[in-house]
């Protein structure tokens, strides 16, 4: 299970390294764009955090500079490697207590936060290329299939 969650991270940072690269070439970034990209960036250190017990450090639609966002991808995908690599097979069933932003308390398993995350980042990254296909010459090929036919 574990070489399953560092394959779909390492699909999920691909996947936004293309994106940040296709929005930096478009005409225009729009504001909605930018929010959700930033949301994405956020939302994973969110969850990071909540998986290993710390304190929220950003607001789930925090503002980030779009000059900032190679280096904050690439600080998340550390942070979450380094998290995965602590991991054995055990700790994909615990269960992780957390709360919500609106201060509700939940548990869910670990892998159930670790899936979330992916499929969270994978819709997200929909609704902004299309928001961005107007300013797009060619909109960012982000399909799993094509990850694993590069990926070999």
């Amino acid at each position: 299970m574990k070489d399953y969650f560092f394959n779909l991270l390492a699909f999920d940072y691909w996947t936004n390294v293309r994106l940040i690269q296709s929005m930096q070439c478009a005409e225009e970034i729009p504001q909605r764009a930018k929010d959700l990209f930033n949301h994405l960036l956020a939302t994973t250190r969110v969850w990071r955090n909540r998986m290993v017990g710390e304190m929220q450090d950003v607001d789930v639609w925090e503002k980030f500079d779009e000059k900032d966002w190679q280096q904050l991808l690439d600080q998340n995908n550390q942070l979450m490697t380094a998290f995965l690599e602590q991991m054995d097979a055990a700790d994909f069933q615990r269960k992780i207590r957390y709360y919500n932003t609106k201060g509700i308390a939940y548990e869910s398993l670990l892998s159930d936060i670790l899936t979330h995350l992916i499929v969270h980042s994978a819709y997200h990254q929909g609704q902004i290329v299309s928001l961005m296909k107007p300013f797009f010459s060619t909109p960012p090929d982000l399909m799993y299939i094509t990850y694993t036919r590069e990926k070999q």
